[in-house]
């Protein structure tokens, strides 16, 4: 039989056995390989690491001299709550900035069009999390209907560990650019609106009051989950 393989191939016996030994050796190596090699866990951002990130980031905005509110609240009810990390009044538009999952720890699939953002979890699990502009939807409604010159950003901050691919989201950032595309909406909005300095005033108290409420419904509803 080693024969008429040799024959077929066109080579001699002895060279079709060694060259039979040499793939079993390196397909033997490859699949141990392949066994061996697992996906590196990588660590997840820890709540204290978290925390000071939020915290880097609010002096970082302060120090851009905006009108800001932060960590304002809306829904509260069977919804659940949102959280906006920061609002700030740039010179023609009100900027609404959340924070992404604090497990982001690789490769992240958003579009301003999608219903829901992906991203890769430290343990190579894909979470998910609604487009922010969709979870603040109702929130801008409400702003551009009262305020209808004033326009509405959002901007979603992620973990360092996240990768967008090259990809450039205009609602969506790391740390260490997100002063940077600030300063690039506020210049993009040129000079002061004379509609968003009548619009900040009442649209903070309103936030605020909002804010208020919004987490005493949250507070009230975990009472009653809780009974």
């Amino acid at each position: 039989m080693l024969n008429e393989l040799a024959k077929w191939f066109g080579v001699a016996v002895v060279d079709l056995i060694s060259f039979t030994a040499i793939a079993l050796v390196v397909i033997t190596l490859v699949v141990t390989f392949a066994l061996s090699v697992k996906p590196k866990r990588i660590k997840p951002t820890s709540i204290k690491q978290y925390n000071a990130e939020l915290f880097k980031r609010r002096m970082e905005l302060e120090e851009l001299s905006y009108p800001m509110l932060n960590d304002v609240k809306i829904g509260g009810g069977k919804a659940g709550l949102v959280r906006i990390d920061n609002v700030l009044r740039l010179p023609a538009s009100i900027l609404l900035i959340m924070s992404a999952p604090p497990d982001v720890a690789g490769q992240v699939r958003c579009s301003q069009n999608a219903g829901q953002w992906k991203y890769v979890k430290p343990d190579h699990t894909v979470g998910a999390f609604i487009n922010p502009v969709l979870q603040l939807h109702p929130l801008i409604t409400a702003i551009r209907s009262r305020f209808p010159l004033v326009r509405v950003r959002v901007l979603c901050v992620f973990p360092r560990q996240a990768d967008f691919g090259g990809r450039t989201v205009k609602t969506a950032c790391l740390p260490d650019d997100m002063v940077k595309m600030i300063r690039e909406m506020a210049a993009e909005d040129g000079a002061q609106n004379q509609a968003m300095d009548a619009a900040w005033d009442s649209l903070s108290v309103a936030l605020k009051q909002g804010s208020a409420e919004a987490e005493s419904n949250s507070n009230s509803a975990k009472g009653r989950r809780a009974s």
